[in-house]
């Protein structure tokens, strides 16, 4: 189970690295003319920040279901526990898809690293406590 949660982990800083470091052999910003589209980008960005309220929320009631768990219950809960936290760790990356269409389209490194720091923060708050090991 470890491995299990230590893979979806590493998975997503892949993919942050992936949209920081790799560059871009284009930009679109020459057929728009301004950069107003990456604009939108870094605000849509920040507004995804919000749709992972719902998902923060079931992933902390699932880690209070551990607490008060019998052991027969325990392979059930880790199965929701897995599946609870791959959609929290999709959605914390929404700020970062974001980031990826933003600088696509003209986004400056700036507000990409912002969104991508974002990202991480979020990816944090879903990590495995100690105590459940």
């Amino acid at each position: 189970m470890r491995l299990r949660s230590a893979g979806q982990w590493w998975l997503a800083l892949l993919v942050l690295a992936a949209i920081l470091l790799v560059p871009l052999p284009f930009r679109l910003t020459a057929l728009l003319q301004h950069s107003l589209a990456g604009l939108i980008f870094f605000v849509a960005g920040l507004l995804t920040v919000f749709f992972s309220r719902s998902p923060f929320n079931t992933f902390k009631s699932v880690l209070v279901e551990f607490s008060v768990a019998v052991p027969q219950r325990l392979p059930k809960l880790w199965q929701t526990y897995f599946l609870v936290r791959r959609r929290a760790l999709l959605t914390a990356m929404l700020p970062a898809v974001a980031a990826l269409l933003g600088r696509l389209s003209g986004l400056e490194q700036t507000p990409v690293l912002l969104l991508c720091l974002t990202s991480m923060l979020l990816l944090w708050l879903y990590r495995t406590p100690r105590q459940l090991w």
